[in-house]
């Protein structure tokens, strides 16, 4: 028996508290397009990077959207929260994403091969929201065209005001390759762990990096606050210096602008949900992350609608290919099959009876999870939840161990293996394995939770 006295029976709280806060903070009417210079949110403000192929659109609740500027430096020029992530393709794209006060307008990345031969050079835009908490403003610059399977190194700033360089490595661009990546989740509360969490990762994988981290979000308390952001930002500096993040939205993110503001991700179209679910394919593994925080808790609209039928798309596009690219990892942040502290909320039974049985349909192969602080791996399950037989079925990890207060793990059919413990995982997938290996931040390996699947039969 799950025991469940504890826990909400309707939406939980946290969802209640995400669409109170975007409600503060949509704008009153629909956008639609606009000028990459303006000054009110009713339209939403638009950038065509130099040599890209795809348009940025600001998010909505942006006040001013300034793009092409080199010059323009305010008090506190200093970049801070520097890091970079896909917003197109992994393999010949990046996008950088840095703060520094709100007057400073100047946003220019550098690029090249090595530290000392940083010979390219893109103009970014500077954007500006007002959020719960007050005004945010961040730098955000794409660099298109680049080659598949190399190292950069690269700083924004302008001139005189630089970050220090850091690098990053764009994905192989082909299928037949081995891929490591870290995953983490619900850092939340404790920087301090958070932190330790990524030296731990770099320790851990040694002289293998991970190409990239996946965060299945809840990154701090409140998503509308930027010293919250700030905080989290500084304590996963030695991780973001040395490679992408690409993040799942979650309950405390809140829909806010502020998050928005803070991530560069792959956009689909949509201006209320843009950044908000996306997918990326780097060597043999196709990613779709997806929202499960819909706004107003809309989950017929925005999840068994839009994105399942997005979903569909997307996976039905990539199938002609999946011999080649045999794995589908899915992330979203709350857990379908859990058995802790949100197992029986409202709006985890919506997500239940929604993405499992379409994620057995299409053959997902791994779902990655948080919001449950804890780690937890299931059996391999169909649709409703049961264990299949004779059959490959969906496995479905909970990381939500990297800083939130810690829950306690009851009694499940669906789990496999759990442990109530601050940790990360470690994710290796090449053309005939996929291998999650899952740790403790002391370093040791929770070897009752590995994870080794070999691709489906065609």
């Amino acid at each position: 028996m799950l025991r469940g006295d504890h826990r909400m029976t309707r939406r939980s709280l946290s969802a209640c508290l995400a669409a109170a806060l975007a409600a503060c903070e949509a704008p009153a009417t629909p956008p639609a397009d606009a000028s990459p210079e303006a000054a009110t949110a009713s339209k939403p403000q638009a950038t065509r990077p130099a040599g890209c192929a795809h348009t940025v659109y600001a998010p909505v609740g942006t006040t001013r959207l300034t793009a092409g500027d080199r010059d323009t430096l305010g008090p506190d020029p200093t970049p801070r929260n520097v890091h970079v992530s896909w917003a197109a393709d992994p393999a010949t794209t990046i996008a950088a994403v840095w703060k520094t006060d709100e007057a400073t307008r100047a946003s220019v990345m550098q690029l090249g091969a090595a530290p000392e031969r940083l010979d390219r050079e893109v103009l970014g835009q500077t954007t500006s929201a007002r959020s719960l908490f007050g005004a945010v403003t961040q730098h955000e610059a794409h660099a298109c065209g680049l080659a598949p399977d190399t190292t950069y190194y690269y700083r924004v700033g302008a001139e005189g005001h630089w970050s220090e360089v850091q690098r990053f490595k764009t994905a192989p661009g082909r299928p037949d390759v081995d891929v490591t990546f870290a995953v983490t989740g619900d850092s939340r509360d404790s920087m301090a762990v958070w932190r330790a969490t990524q030296e731990r990762i770099l320790s851990t994988a040694g002289a293998r990096q991970p190409d990239f981290e996946l965060f299945t979000g809840d990154a701090i308390p409140f998503g509308v606050t930027q010293e919250g952001w700030d905080a989290w930002f500084e304590a996963a500096a030695p991780t973001q210096r040395l490679m992408p993040f690409m993040l799942a939205h979650g309950n405390h993110e809140a829909l806010s602008v502020a998050y928005l503001l803070q991530v560069a991700l792959p956009q689909v179209g949509s201006a209320s949900q843009d950044e908000l679910y996306y997918s990326f394919e780097y060597g043999p593994v196709h990613f779709a992350v997806l929202n499960d925080t819909p706004y107003g808790a809309d989950y017929e609209g925005n999840l068994r609608g839009d994105q399942v039928a997005w979903l569909r798309r997307d996976l039905a596009a990539r199938r002609p290919r999946r011999g080649a690219v045999p794995w589908v990892v899915v992330v979203h942040h709350k857990p379908s099959f859990s058995a802790s502290n949100h197992s029986e909320d409202g709006d985890v039974s919506i997500i239940r009876a929604t993405l499992p049985p379409v994620f057995d349909e299409l053959g997902v192969d791994l779902v990655l999870n948080g919001h449950e602080h804890n780690f937890e791996v299931s059996r391999e399950l169909d649709g409703r939840g049961r264990p299949t037989l004779g059959r490959r079925g969906v496995v479905y990890v909970v990381s939500g161990g990297a800083g939130a207060g810690l829950y306690d793990l009851y009694d499940s059919p669906w789990r496999r293996y759990g442990e109530r413990v601050n940790h990360f995982l470690l994710v290796r997938a090449t053309p005939r394995s996929l291998e999650v290996t899952p740790h403790r931040v002391d370093g040791t390996v929770i070897a009752a939770g590995r994870v080794s699947l070999t691709p489906r039969p065609r």
